[in-house]
């Protein structure tokens, strides 16, 4: 009984700790400066589709504009969200290469 509750225990203890670590790493991108640019790249890193919409528009650009022009810790917007596991950011600013497109859809 005390090895079941012991497991039980450690089970809940590391399942909390990797969610608070979760958190923790999405907290800690910050902008550097107020730019439209800089917002965008978090929002990129947060994942948050609802908000790179709204901030791709206080930059004045497009997506397949922020695909080309948009520089986010000196890498590329698809390098970036890639960094960050951003998968919905990827998904709705096209970033996938035609490479990773194809390996998802060998059709």
């Amino acid at each position: 009984m005390k090895t079941l509750l012991l497991t039980a225990g450690i089970a809940l203890l590391s399942f909390t700790s990797t969610q608070s670590l979760a958190h923790s790493k999405v907290k800690s991108v910050v902008s550097a400066d107020s730019s439209a640019d800089s917002s965008l790249c978090v929002a990129i890193a947060k994942d948050n589709p609802l908000l790179i919409l709204k901030r791709l528009k206080q930059a004045g650009l497009r997506k397949h504009q922020a695909k080309d022009v948009l520089r986010c810790n000196g890498m590329s917007a698809s390098e970036f969200a890639y960094k960050h596991n951003a998968f919905k950011a990827i998904a709705r600013l096209d970033l996938a290469t035609d490479k990773e497109r194809y390996a998802h859809n060998p059709k």
